[in-house]
């Protein structure tokens, strides 16, 4: 694979020469991530816009790619081969700097490429990258990636709650007690951003979607007579404004989900191909935890600590998580469908 350098950094991808066919151009570029196990691998065409999600199950055989597309690195599928057919033996441990962010990734993964993808991390056909896509990363290594054109992302911000004070007679004037404990409400904002050089130079919000509502604070300001035995405080029940572990009281993930899905610009098809896979893989649970491999999250991350590369609140957020798996389903397989044919097929993606 011809590959262009700048000093030591290294464009995602680059074109062959002139002389030589687009088509051909695409398959040199995905030739670089392929190895060759006991034959060659075939690679079958991931258009699926307009697939209704049941009828890509006749074509899981041909595991679906990202060869068609060219505004990412080609981060390819693996096909009908097990997890451990493109493993190297032993694991290194680098840091990736990208999107502002310094992650920590561990992989035995035998190209930069699939160690990316496998957290997350789509690489732009023009994004920078400052080492060689097509090998296993270093141990040790820092890899620095400098974003180049559009990319797809989500901020989720703070909703601040509000304080609503209460007269009541039940306590001594001049005394006060919080009644209810303020929980802040947050949002998520989809938006689609391009760069230059690594910079982003504009920005456009494609959705603003709600995940939770705050809770207003509630402030109990007494008015009763001083010279009055206060009530007691415990009635015999009690109340707490902290959900119970494991439960999720925000909005519907699949909401926000099908507006991300909306926002990329991928139809009602694709909606009901990502909807029937999560509902696969975790009955769209953002705390589903698999017992037995610990995978995490509506998307099933595993280790779930991947899902960091979108959101320090990855534990806990689904519209982190659902970034997260969008970004993993868009470098991996190009589109849900694409990612819902392969684990028809082989019972995972």
């Amino acid at each position: 694979m011809s590959v262009e350098k700048t000093g030591s950094r290294h464009r995602a991808d680059s074109p062959a020469t002139t002389e030589i066919p687009r088509p051909l151009r695409r398959l040199i570029g995905v030739g670089g991530l392929v190895v060759v196990l006991a034959g060659s691998l075939a690679f079958a065409t991931t258009q699926a816009d307009d697939l209704d999600p049941q009828s890509i199950v006749g074509d899981a055989g041909a595991a679906p790619d990202v060869t068609g597309r060219d505004n990412v690195w080609a981060q390819v599928s693996r096909g009908e081969l097990p997890r451990t057919a493109l493993e190297a033996e032993n694991e290194v441990t680098f840091t990736v700097t990208v999107d502002g962010q310094d992650l920590e990734i561990t992989s035995n993964a035998l190209t930069l490429a699939d160690a990316l993808i496998d957290n997350g991390i789509v690489v732009g056909v023009d994004d920078q990258v400052s080492s060689e896509m097509n090998r296993q990363a270093t141990d040790g290594d820092t890899v620095t990636i400098a974003r180049v054109g559009t990319q797809y992302g989500a901020e989720t911000e703070a909703i601040p709650f509000e304080t609503v004070e209460r007269e009541t007679s039940a306590l001594p004037a001049g005394t006060t007690r919080v009644d209810t404990e303020g929980v802040e409400g947050s949002q998520v904002t989809a938006f689609t951003a391009t760069y230059e050089n690594g910079v982003e130079v504009s920005r456009t919000n494609s959705a603003v979607i709600l995940v939770s509502e705050p809770v207003d604070e509630v402030v109990l300001i007494g008015t009763g007579a001083t010279t009055t035995a206060a009530a007691p405080e415990d009635s015999g029940s009690s109340s707490s404004s902290t959900a119970p572990s494991g439960s999720y009281s925000g909005s519907d993930p699949r909401g926000i989900a099908q507006q991300m899905v909306t926002a990329r610009g991928w139809d009602s098809s694709q909606w009901s191909c990502l909807d029937l896979l999560w509902q696969r893989e975790s009955n769209w649970n953002p705390y589903a935890q698999n017992p037995s491999s610990g995978a995490y999250g509506i998307p099933q991350s595993l280790p779930g600590s991947k899902m960091a590369s979108a959101g320090s609140d990855w534990q806990t957020n689904p519209a982190t998580q659902i970034t997260w798996g969008l970004n993993y389903i868009a470098g991996r397989y190009g589109t849900p469908c694409g990612a819902w044919g392969h684990s028809q097929s082989v019972g995972w993606y």
